[in-house]
């Protein structure tokens, strides 16, 4: 279909009594060879979905004459909320014909592709909040997620205030890092924060949540440069700061998913510094993976990140279309503090998080995937050795399973953090996670299950495999009684030669000096 483009005009998006419903106008630019009748076979529908949840009805199906070669139809779309909680977090919106997936719908078809961060009405129901949001490129997602403080008006006019202060206040000269949803003190951002306060930086902050342990008994040193997150302060200096340095995207220093306006627009301003200090080595899932977007997505000022080897930036490079020179090809900061007890014997089950599954995990988390293949990696351990295992699965997974009534519940340690299971590990059951670099690292063995790898691929979006039979750095798994062979063998003996060969292709530095390296070139780029 020739000549194709999809777009809003107009649009009114109203809580129905059991469906999120929309009335507006759509510009259709379409080839159908005059038959205007197939009108009815053109639908919405969500990208990746097997069933579709959208109903839509397209009105006058001659249109009317638009710019450009587009007709104006009035259209009316619902979304049960039945349906709508069930799905993924973000959600594109797609135009079909038929059985064919014509075109993305674009969120305002007279922006052309720029947006604006726009979100439509906030629907509420089954303590999940719904809207339609525009991307950076026009385009139409559909978004349902918890709620979160930002969405009240009593907050919104807090960051009103911030961002109004800051206006008159104007630009800071001070460095905001952060982790995972500002709350986390456990990965490279808190390894390289503290190596700055030792070496005497006053301007540097850091952004965390005042009741995680993690911080509670640090020296008074590293205390004074934490800022409280969702504190007012915290607000001010994000408004005011242009530098940000943190293992996650720019929105985990505000608020992840928000749907304000002021906060969306300060995180993609291209009048920025952003040094991306990975959470985890990133040679896994391919990085021209529509997942893998928002680290890739550098349309700041100075945009810098940090890999472990050539053949990560490399990757970079060709799969990402970074330049050499955005690279820090330096090591993460936190193996500079990666150690292993020297008694350590506990069997370590971590699955990366299927994001897809998170609506249908709060609806029942045992008939999930991720679940059914914790339960896969757990029967695959002989029964003798079923009382060192440890499961740190997704925080969300976490909290459902120690609420339910399930057999895998007596294998949590909430209590736990990452660092001190990976210091106890002896063998790692994973799938697709980055803590396998982690693990690996500090001796452990890996084995990787990869019996839904197709699947998976697929939710990613055009997405692959950086490892592979010829560079895995562990036993590669496709069956039950493949993995139960390879915890066996790999429980039982030091880590294969052949295996820290190719984990050292990518993973070069192993002298502790990360984070030196990681200064170095922040003082080189002039961000120190």
């Amino acid at each position: 279909m020739e000549s194709t483009g999809c777009g809003i005009l107009w649009k009114k998006v109203t809580a129905g009594k059991d469906a999120v419903t929309v009335r507006g106008i759509c510009a259709l630019k379409l080839d159908l060879a005059g038959r205007r009748s197939e009108m009815s076979r053109l639908s919405f529908r969500v990208h990746g979905e097997e069933k579709n949840p959208i109903r839509v009805r397209f009105f006058m199906p001659k249109g009317i004459p638009f710019i450009g070669g587009y007709r104006l139809h009035p259209f009316r779309m619902e979304i049960p909320y039945e349906d709508a909680l069930l799905l993924d977090v973000q959600n594109r919106i797609m135009l079909w014909y038929g059985d064919q997936e014509v075109c993305g719908v674009s969120y305002n078809l007279l922006e052309r592709r720029q947006g604006a961060f726009r979100t439509s009405r906030l629907i509420r129901s089954g303590g999940k909040v719904m809207y339609f949001r525009q991307t950076a490129g026009n385009k139409m997602w559909f978004v349902v997620r918890p709620e979160n403080r930002y969405d009240s008006p009593a907050e919104s006019f807090r960051v009103f205030r911030a961002w109004l202060l800051a206006r008159l206040m104007g630009r800071s000269d001070h460095i905001l890092m952060f982790e995972k949803e500002s709350s986390r003190y456990e990965e490279s951002a808190s390894v390289l924060f503290e190596k700055l306060v030792d070496q005497g930086y006053r301007n540097v902050y850091y952004i965390i949540d005042r009741d995680n342990p993690a911080v509670k008994d640090l020296d008074e040193a590293y205390r004074a440069q934490m800022i409280e997150k969702d504190s007012f302060r915290h607000l001010l200096y994000f408004f005011r700061c242009h530098r940000f340095v943190g293992t996650e995207t720019m929105e985990h220093a505000a608020q992840l998913r928000t749907s304000n306006r002021r906060l969306m627009a300060k995180a993609r301003s291209t009048d920025l510094t952003h040094v991306f200090l990975q959470h985890g080595v990133m040679y896994m899932v391919s990085l021209d993976a529509d997942a893998r977007a928002g680290f890739i997505d550098r349309k700041v000022d100075q945009y810098r990140t940090v890999v472990s080897s050539e053949a990560e930036a490399m990757h970079f490079m060709l799969l990402g279309g970074f330049q050499r020179e955005e690279l820090y090809v330096t090591g993460l900061a936190k193996f500079d503090r990666s150690v292993r007890e020297p008694d350590a014997d506990r069997i370590m089950i971590m699955p990366t998080w299927r994001r897809w599954e998170t609506n249908l995990a709060e609806r029942d988390f045992q008939s999930i995937g991720y679940y059914r293949m914790l339960e896969g990696m757990v029967a695959a351990v002989p029964e003798e050795w079923r009382d060192r295992i440890i499961i740190k699965p997704h925080p969300l997974m976490e909290q459902m399973m120690e609420g339910g009534k399930t057999p895998l519940a007596r294998y949590l340690q909430p209590e736990m953090s990452h660092d001190e299971a990976l210091r106890h590990c002896r063998l790692l059951i994973t799938d697709y996670s980055s803590i396998a670099y982690d693990a690996f690292y500090r001796g452990a063995n890996v084995v990787f299950c990869w019996g839904d790898k197709e699947s998976c691929m697929k939710h990613y979006g055009g997405a692959h495999l950086m490892l592979n039979e010829y560079n895995a750095f562990g036993d590669i798994c496709y069956t039950r009684e493949q993995t139960e062979r390879a915890v066996r063998a790999g429980y039982s003996m030091e880590q294969n030669p052949d295996y820290v060969r190719k984990y050292r292709r990518i993973v070069e530095f192993h002298d502790n000096r990360n984070t030196e390296r990681i200064i170095d070139k922040l003082k080189q780029d002039h961000i120190l």
